[in-house]
Formats: structure tokens, sequence, C-alpha cells
């Protein structure tokens, strides 16, 4: 997700198209859809990871946060003028669609989010390989176990933070 237009913002356009080329087999959508758009991108999928970027201001650029959805709560109280990710994914899951259970979430730390047409900063474009290492070990780990699941297990994504941080430096992750 994100909008390629602006500098930073524009980090999941760049991950889906270096996971595109690395993992053919994978189906990577890069999207600025929001709301009920989403649903055609949540439905029929057995692992939804979604990456995006975060600005904080309370890590260095270029780190990577890594979160369960099942841990992540939208603002509270509904609005009848916007419809996120969590918010279209019970609906979905309401009128019985097949969505995923759980929800990967990687958003990498931002330096500028603002500037129109503004190239991204090293430090955010150096995560891209991170997220394509730790996409690569979630894949994995639900092929090798054959699992029929549409979510990754507690074992799986701690498995897959593990050797990332491993080969990438534990500085480069946050777990959430």
């Amino acid at each position: 997700m994100g909008n390629d237009l602006l500098a930073d913002d524009a980090f999941g356009l760049v991950a889906a198209e270096e996971l595109k080329r690395r993992f053919s087999h994978l189906d990577v959508v890069f999207t600025t859809d929001s709301g009920f758009h989403l649903l055609d991108h949540v439905c029929d999928v057995r692992l939804l990871v979604v990456v995006d970027s975060i600005q904080t201001g309370q890590v260095e650029p270029g780190r990577l946060y890594v979160s369960r959805g099942a841990g992540i709560r939208s603002a509270s109280g509904p609005s009848p003028h916007y419809v996120g990710l969590f918010e279209t994914i019970d609906l979905a899951k309401q009128l019985l669609h097949n969505v995923p259970n759980d929800v990967v979430i990687l958003a990498v730390e931002v330096a500028d989010c603002l500037t129109l047409g503004g190239e991204m900063d090293g430090r955010v474009k150096s995560a891209v390989d991170v997220v394509c290492s730790l996409v690569a070990e979630l894949a994995g780990s639900i092929s090798a176990k054959g699992e029929q699941q549409d979510q990754v297990s507690g074992d799986g994504l701690s498995r897959a933070i593990a050797v990332v941080s491993a080969r990438w430096g534990s500085e480069r992750l946050v777990v959430i």
C-alpha cells in the first residue's frame, strides 16, 4: 500500500515491484485503494501481508515494524467517512467471504511522506531487502508445512522474524 507520488510513501510500490521480481509464484498487488475497494485484494487469499510506510518519529528511518494484524486496533469508533483495512476485513467476514483470519503488517519507518515527487530516503529504500526476506520466510513457513490455513502460526512468524533478524540484524526490526 502507499502513494507512489510522495517520497518515502512510495515504499509499498518499490517493495511490491521487488517482490514480484523475486517471487513470481506469489500474488503481489500494489494498491492505493482504501475502504471497500480493498475487498478485491483481501478475499480468497491464503496469507495477507500488508507492506506500508509509517511515520512515528520514534525510531530511525528504515526500521521495519512487524505486527500481526490481530494486535492492531483501528481508531475507536467507526466513521461513516472512512473505512480502513481492518473494518473491510471484518465486514467481509460478516458477509461470509473467504478472508484470512490473520494479517501480517510490515511497516517501514519513513523520513519524508510529504514531498511530492521526492526521492526515497536511502535508509528507507534499504528496507526493501528486509521486507523481501521476511515475506520469503513467511511464505515458506506455510508452503513447507502444507498448511491449508489462511494464517501464519505464531511459531511461523516468530521463526521468520528470527531468521531475518539473524540475517539483517535485530536492530532493523521492531516487533509489536
